[in-house]
């Protein structure tokens, strides 16, 4: 659906002082020029019903644990698959992620962590996030409330961002927020499992969709 509402006051969509606050070093490549560029309005993409897939080769996703601010784990995953459908009240969105996919720049943690104390990738091969509940402001600002899907349990994230493209067969979304560290560790993990799953995520996803 498309409502009213503005950015933060003195917070501009792109051209921030600090880009890190807007524009994340892994995802800024999208779109390629770096600016905000709406070939039509969210009212034009909006009138009429528009289901999206994305494209793979031009997609993010990207996780990260940060400590006073300072990322000190980073992860990416593969997109399996992921569509996007706007207009017409029916905005959805809805993303598969290859668990197996994970990879990190610390030795054998992607093996850890996708293994049987863990993501257990062999029993849930992808890791899922879905959203009915989508928001696109009238400045192009993105809202979505919706479910992610890990290792079988049911997780709420809140991911707020934006269209940063928009054409009749193209758009560009750039969504970041953080998922909360569960109520309980993984019954059957292991240490590191057990550590890394009191830390909150940050998660950050840019993808060009298409027609």
């Amino acid at each position: 659906m498309i409502r009213s509402g503005v950015g933060p006051a003195g917070s501009p969509r792109i051209a921030a002082t600090n880009p890190e606050d807007i524009v994340p070093a892994d995802t800024r490549f999208l779109p390629a020029d770096g600016h905000h560029n709406p070939a039509l309005s969210t009212e034009d993409i909006e009138s009429t019903h528009r289901a999206f897939a994305v494209r793979r080769d031009r997609c993010v996703a990207e996780l990260t644990m940060r400590l006073l601010g300072i990322r000190w784990l980073r992860a990416r995953l593969t997109v399996s698959h992921a569509t996007l459908v706007i207009g017409a009240g029916e905005d959805m969105l809805a993303i598969e992620l290859a668990t197996a996919s994970l990879r990190t720049a610390v030795p054998l943690l992607a093996k850890v962590l996708t293994g049987q104390t863990a993501l257990r990738a062999e029993l849930f091969p992808s890791l899922y996030f879905t959203s009915d509940d989508v928001d696109i402001l009238d400045d192009s600002t993105v809202e979505l409330v919706g479910q992610a899907e890990i290792a079988g349990s049911p997780r709420d994230l809140f991911l707020k961002g934006e269209l940063r493209h928009i054409e009749s067969d193209r758009v560009i979304l750039w969504l970041r927020g953080m998922l909360p560290s569960p109520r309980r560790s993984p019954a059957n993990g292991g240490r590191t499992a057990r550590l890394l799953a009191r830390r909150p995520v940050h998660v950050e996803f840019a993808a060009e969709f298409v027609r």
